[in-house]
C-alpha cells in the first residue's frame, strides 16, 4: 500500500501500523496532538488520552452517600486518605455516636487531644458548668497524622457532611497547634462567631497550647474563657 507524502505525518505512521497490526492504537496524547490531528483519522483509530484519565477508586465515593454516623465513619475507613499503612492504624471514629449534640467539639486530628489535653478540656468546661459528656467530639483528620495541603479540601467536604449527620447547635474548633519553625509568635484567636456548614461556630487554641508551662498560657486561658463565656451560655 503506498502513502502521500503529502499527509499529516502522524497519520501516515498510523496507516502503516494499522497495516501491520490492526486499526485500534492507543496512544497517550496531548490536548495539543488532538487538536493537530486530521479529521479523515477519525475512521481508522480509536485514540484515548492516558495523561488525563485517572482513575477514581469506588471507594472513595462511598461517603457521600450515606445516611448515618456509623456508615459515613465506615466508609471513611475505606477511602484512599485513610488507608494508607500508619494511617489505617491510627484512625479514630468517636467511640460513642452522637447525634443532635448541643456542642461539637472538632480538633485538628487525635494528635491534639492526648491525655494531659483531655484533662484541660474537662477543667475549662467544668468552670463553664457545662457537661463534657453530653457534647460530641470530632477529628478533622481522623488519624494520628499531619493533612497535607492537597487533602485539606475533601477533608473539608468530609467535615461538612458530617456536621450535616451530627446536627449540632454549636462548633467549638480548637485549632491545630501552630509549627514553631513556621511562625515565630502564635496568632491570637478572634473570638468571633462564624458560620460553618450553617452552623455557629468558634474557634479556640490547642489545647497543648495552654498545658501547664507553656508560653502566655495563663493569658490564653484566660482568653478562652472569655469567648466560652460570651458566646457558649
Amino acid at each position: 500500500m503506498g502513502f502521500n507524502m503529502n499527509e499529516h505525518p502522524l497519520h501516515t505512521y498510523l496507516m502503516a501500523q494499522g497495516e501491520l497490526g490492526g486499526f485500534e492504537v492507543v496512544l497517550p496524547l496531548s490536548q495539543n496532538a488532538h487538536q493537530q490531528m486530521p479529521n479523515q483519522m477519525c475512521g481508522y483509530t480509536y485514540l484515548k488520552d492516558l495523561q488525563d484519565e485517572k482513575p477514581v477508586q469506588n471507594d472513595d465515593l462511598l461517603w457521600k452517600d450515606v445516611s448515618s454516623l456509623g456508615d459515613f465513619y465506615e466508609a471513611l475507613r475505606k477511602h484512599s486518605i485513610y488507608t494508607k499503612a500508619m494511617r489505617s492504624s491510627s484512625f479514630c471514629a468517636p467511640a460513642e455516636i452522637k447525634t443532635n449534640v448541643h456542642y461539637l467539639l472538632i480538633f485538628h486530628s487525635p494528635l491534639e487531644l492526648t491525655t494531659e489535653a483531655r484533662n484541660i478540656l474537662e477543667r475549662l468546661f467544668k468552670k463553664l458548668e457545662l457537661d463534657l459528656n453530653v457534647c460530641g467530639i470530632s477529628f478533622f483528620l481522623k488519624c494520628k497524622d499531619v493533612a497535607l495541603p492537597r487533602e485539606k479540601n475533601i477533608l473539608k467536604e468530609m467535615l461538612c457532611k458530617e456536621i450535616e449527620l451530627v446536627n449540632p447547635e454549636k462548633i467549638i474548633f480548637f485549632r491545630e497547634v501552630p509549627k514553631p519553625e513556621k511562625i515565630e509568635t502564635s496568632p491570637i484567636i478572634s473570638g468571633n462567631i462564624a458560620t460553618f456548614a450553617d452552623k455557629p461556630a468558634i474557634t479556640l487554641y490547642s489545647l497543648l497550647e495552654i498545658l501547664p508551662g507553656k508560653p502566655d498560657v495563663k493569658e490564653k486561658m484566660s482568653e478562652v474563657l472569655y469567648i466560652c463565656q460570651t458566646h457558649l451560655k
